[in-house]
């Protein structure tokens, strides 16, 4: 983690002295805390609000369960006060469910009334506690000398209700987007931010004409002036690499959200889109901290920039993986997606097919890659093909082994099962030209599908590991797993528990590195890793011991580091 490092996190905390100061301890906390803060505050409640309900009222009925967060809302104003009050926020939210108006608002929910004052007060201090860290309007409540014991209260709300792991916005996130306020200089344009990614994407891009075809007679179409065109497809299929030729061909604007690299909020798309279409059209960008809210301020955005747009020249976004997105706790578009988009505007977006209503909007057309599709397996078929032709080591693997070129081909297809991320692995596993990691596939034996792949690759991995030290090879790879961010080695091994040291971590690099994304960081030249696909994630989740124990402690390490940074900002 990029606390590990004492002079970024001196940096922050002198950052967070500068700007914000002890405000509510010199002055008045209600002219201190204007018309932004009141806006964020108000978002934080809403936020908390659908959470805590979500938490304490899961039983019953989803129509239920929306009122009773209705009704809440309503009475926002006695639940909670002002940003001026949030120090007695707990006794506020305790005293209004117990006075008349109070019960009445329960009555007929199914609800208990302390565990739902636990619950809110438990989300609206987490709400707090990430707009003020990273920077936001409720950035004085952070320094504010009772704040740390309230945050304390609010984890002891954690044994009460049940296990919440997972559910605070990372550490990391939260530093990496404070780091960037700190010093701007040396920083990426936004343009640039996904530059590997689109190179790497694109690198062995095949195929996809037909789809390419029907996404730009859409774009093209008199009948659909503007509106929202959602490719779906299952894990592994090529949507990112769709979107990444998309980017290299057309220059679109766009964002990739990767639940593996911790790019899923409402505010990192926004503020990337925003800064993108700014830069393109000549647009002025937002005002600060006015991305946090919402739509808003991407609206807006839209509307100027489709004052530009022609019908032979649209606005057009590029939204990938929109089902690794946030969700919005009180319903409505992951991302905060408007419903309604200017004539000559388009976004173009991707996901895994989902069963929840993940993106209601006026004008939607649907693409399906299908993994069964004649066209997707003859994409799958070219691309082999194509490997076979330019990698020599690969056309010997497969001579070695007796089969023909056709009968390779043939069953490479078949085994994919029609996804493009099995024939990746498998293509780059028989082109490796170290002996040892050359004897994980056998031509003339393929795993049959990405689930069987992983399962082959693991088992073959796990045999090799020396017995003494396999408990920790997995130990660090499934830390890296729950990590939503792209770590140094040190981060890394701060994280893992036990002992596990960087010698342990830089093996694990070596040995699984086509499963890991590598990315310099923009502070200095140190490498970190991400696991590199989400389909990675979800077979180590269901092997073994799974996730979830790594990831209570992952949780509990930045809950700490939080906590303590708190602490520290506050003497």
């Amino acid at each position: 983690m990029l606390l590990t490092s004492i002079a970024l996190a001196d940096a922050l905390l002198g950052w967070l002295t500068a700007h914000a100061g002890d405000a509510l301890v010199r002055g008045s906390a209600r002219k201190t805390l204007g018309d932004a803060q009141q806006r964020a505050f108000r978002h934080v409640i809403d936020s908390a609000i659908g959470e805590a309900v979500h938490t304490v009222a899961n039983e019953l009925p989803e129509r239920r369960r929306k009122e009773l967060a209705k009704q809440l809302r309503k009475s926002r104003a006695q639940l909670t006060g002002d940003p001026a009050d949030y120090l007695e926020l707990s006794h506020m939210v305790q005293a209004f469910l117990d006075s008349p108006a109070g019960v009445q608002l329960l009555s007929g929910f199914d609800v208990d009334g302390a565990r739902l004052s636990d619950a809110l007060t438990f989300w609206i201090t987490d709400g707090v506690a990430r707009d003020a860290l990273a920077g936001g309007a409720l950035a004085p409540l952070a320094t504010h000398s009772q704040f740390s014991g309230l945050f304390d209260l609010s984890e002891q709300t954690l044994t009460t209700l049940g296990s919440l792991t997972g559910r605070v916005e990372e550490t990391l996130e939260i530093v990496r987007a404070l780091a960037e306020r700190i010093d701007h200089t040396g920083q990426p344009s936004p343009a640039m931010a996904f530059t590997a990614l689109v190179a790497e994407r694109t690198r062995l891009f095949t195929g996809r004409r037909q789809l390419l075809a029907r996404i730009d007679a859409a774009l093209a179409d008199p009948g659909f002036p503007s509106g929202y065109l959602l490719v779906t497809g299952e894990p592994g299929i090529g949507k990112t690499a769709l979107v990444a030729h998309l980017v290299s061909s057309r220059g679109y604007v766009h964002h990739f959200n990767s639940r593996s690299e911790g790019i899923t909020s409402t505010t990192a798309f926004t503020s990337m889109v925003c800064a993108q279409l700014a830069a393109r059209y000549g647009l002025p960008q937002p005002p600060q901290g006015e991305e946090r809210l919402g739509s808003a301020a991407l609206s807006r955005m839209l509307a100027l920039a489709a004052a530009q747009a022609r019908a032979d020249a649209p606005v057009v976004i590029l939204l990938d993986a929109l089902d690794e997105a946030e969700q919005p706790p009180s319903g409505g578009n992951r991302l905060y997606l408007p419903a309604v988009l200017p004539t000559h505007t388009y976004v173009i977006a991707t996901s895994r097919e989902l069963s929840d209503d993940f993106l209601t909007v006026s004008s939607l057309r649907r693409f399906h890659l299908s993994d069964d599709a004649p066209e997707n397996l003859s994409d799958i078929t070219e691309y082999v093909n194509g490997r076979l032709d330019t990698s020599a080591d690969l056309a010997g693997r497969v001579a070695t082994a007796g089969l023909t070129r056709d009968a390779f081909v043939t069953d490479m297809v078949a085994c994919s099962q029609g996804n493009f991320l099995y024939v990746v692995h498998v293509l780059a596993d028989l082109c490796d030209t170290d002996s040892d990691r050359a004897a994980l596939i056998n031509p003339a034996a393929l795993p049959v599908g990405l689930r069987d792949y992983y399962r082959t690759h693991w088992r073959v991995m796990k045999d090799r590991w020396p017995a003494v030290l396999a408990d920790k090879y997995e130990t660090a790879l499934r830390c890296l797993a729950v990590m939503r961010e792209p770590v140094p080695v040190g981060a890394w091994v701060d994280f893992t528990p036990g002992d596990v040291d960087a010698q342990v971590a830089r093996h694990v690099v070596r040995e699984w590195r086509q499963f890991l994304n590598r990315r310099q960081s923009l502070h200095n030249n140190e490498p970190r890793y991400a696991v590199y696909h989400s389909t990675f994630v979800d077979f180590l989740r269901d092997e073994g011991p799974g996730l979830e124990p790594y990831e209570r402690h992952v949780y509990q390490v930045e809950r700490s580091m939080l906590l303590r940074l708190l602490r520290d900002t506050r003497s």
